[in-house]
């Protein structure tokens, strides 16, 4: 790439589109939630109310509150005094906080991913060619949730679930939802760490605040314990601003690094850093592009693109044409478009950070930098921020799902669960990130079981059991049902669930022995 002017300009290209959208959609709009989940939890901002459909084969049960969709689903975690209805909103805007609601910090582990299993530079070429593969197939899934819960008048993909499959069922995304959550808590507070600690040692602090341990500590106690103590999140909507402002400007600093040189053999910091973080690049004839390591990657490309909780929100949202019509095509359109402006960003950090250090780039790619690089510097400070507010959204949706699985989600309204599960939970989970310190084993091992569940097998299993439900619902009348799929997207759905448990085993148990390995 170094060498084609070519291919230059159109990486510039590209980081000016990605840098000109995303930051289109960085101001305020309506109400504020956020994806629960992420390797990513970013304010997402949509309405509350919905139109309420009626399925062919029966009718959707009461709509519930603000308060109520909140406890539900972590993704929700709007402003309830936003009540008012709205017009929608318009494809351009959907597109840009979809992209937004998509890119979270765990891209920063997906360098490390490609260096897995080859530390050639060629092997970009299939890491990119799975990276919108991967998004391709999440797009699908993600639209294929909206039409389905639109057609039972569910809200969230929670109710969805529960809806096709009844209330008994509702533990099985409950206990997902329960573990994606903890595990990107726990992904956010190694980035915390480790970024914190980078900054220290620039500063010239004394030798204690130069450990991440001693930050996670710190920043637990003063900072997240009281932030995740607050009954109103809405004041941290601002995150989002921080978030995709920190995001693009890593991308563009990472890009700047590449084209530079400074991190190469005669490049100003490449002494800068230890010898395990310089730049390792190997032949392609040393080992098979392609081996069984690959799925690493693939398991942190399973969740990469993960913002389904949202889908539901961002159809009800979308506003019809001007006849009130043809709001699906409209919706797939923003869905198109969003997941490729993340994909584009997504493989800008991602090629930047491999091309930069191969072989030797870490799970959090930000750690291969100087700590002397100023414009790093601003990067983790940035990325810093960003995940500093978006733990507490993140941990909103943990506190509740552990509180509803435990039985006591209506208790939490009492003060004494309130505080009790809150210093339990980030004890916990902060404390585990003390000792397991690899954010690409955690992005891995969770796209590998929790993202191709989500992502690919649960989806699948909705959108046939609909199908198969409205076809059995009209076949009397002799009419063909409206909802129902075609043979090539049943087939294409039954594929899913097998390739989503595929993913899951394979991508487990070889993300499990390279951990073990190393």
């Amino acid at each position: 790439l170094r060498a084609a002017p070519s291919l230059r300009t159109m990486t510039a290209a590209l980081l000016a589109t990605c840098t000109f959208a995303l930051a289109l959609g960085s101001g305020p709009t309506r109400t504020g939630s956020a994806n629960a989940l992420r390797h990513n939890a970013r304010p997402h901002f949509s309405s509350l109310t919905r139109k309420t459909v009626l399925p062919v084969y029966g009718r959707s049960g009461p709509k519930m509150s603000a308060d109520a969709s909140a406890m539900e689903d972590p993704s929700l975690l709007a402003d309830a005094s936003s009540s008012a209805a709205v017009t929608g909103a318009s494809v351009p805007t959907t597109t840009v906080n979809l992209a937004k609601n998509i890119v979270g910090s765990g891209v920063l582990a997906l360098a490390a991913g490609v260096a897995s299993f080859s530390g050639a530079p060629i092997a970009i070429v299939p890491a990119l060619a799975l990276l919108f593969a991967m998004c391709g197939l999440s797009a699908y899934t993600f639209s294929s949730i909206a039409r389905v819960a639109d057609a039972v008048g569910a809200n969230s993909y929670k109710s969805a679930w529960s809806k096709i499959f009844g209330e008994n069922t509702s533990i099985i995304p409950a206990i997902v939802i329960i573990f994606k959550t903890m595990s990107g808590a726990l992904a956010y507070a190694i980035i915390l760490g480790d970024s914190f600690a980078s900054m220290a040692s620039l500063a010239g602090a004394p030798t204690l605040l130069r450990s991440p341990n001693v930050w996670i500590g710190l920043i637990s106690a003063f900072v997240l314990l009281p932030l995740c103590l607050l009954r109103d999140l809405s004041s941290l909507a601002f995150g989002s601003i921080l978030g995709t402002a920190g995001t693009i400007y890593t991308a563009l600093f990472m890009t700047l690094r590449y084209f530079d040189g400074s991190y190469a053999a005669a490049g100003a910091f490449h002494s800068a850093i230890a010898p395990a973080l310089q730049p390792k690049f190997v032949s392609a004839a040393a080992k098979p592009l392609l081996n069984a390591k690959i799925f690493v990657l693939i398991s942190m490309l399973s969740t990469t693109f993960l913002a389904h909780y949202n889908a539901p929100k961002f159809f009800t949202e979308i506003a019809p044409d001007s006849n009130g019509k043809n709001k699906l095509s409209r919706f797939n359109l923003a869905v198109a478009g969003g997941f490729g402006l993340a994909a584009a960003l997504c493989g800008v950090i991602m090629g930047s950070g491999f091309l930069t250090f191969g072989a030797a780039a870490q799970g959090l790619i930000l750690n291969n930098f100087a700590t002397s690089d100023p414009l790093a510097f601003i990067a983790r400070l940035g990325i810093a921020v960003s995940v500093l507010f978006s733990y507490p959204l993140l941990f909103l949706g943990l506190r509740d799902g552990v509180l509803s699985a435990v039985g006591l989600g209506k208790a939490a309204a009492r003060n004494d669960v309130h505080r009790l599960a809150t210093i339990l939970l980030i004890a916990l989970v902060n404390g585990t990130a003390c000792v397991l310190k690899d954010l690409g084993l955690i992005v891995a091992l969770g796209g590998a079981v929790l993202g191709s569940t989500l992502v690919y097998i649960m989806p699948a299993l909705m959108s046939l059991r609909v199908s198969s439900r409205q076809a059995a619902a009209t076949k009397a009348a002799g009419i063909e049902a409206p909802g129902k799929l075609s043979k090539v997207e049943t087939g294409f759905n039954y594929f899913l669930i097998g390739l989503g448990a595929f993913l899951a085993v394979v991508g487990a148990a070889t993300t499990l022995a390279g951990a073990g390995g190393h």
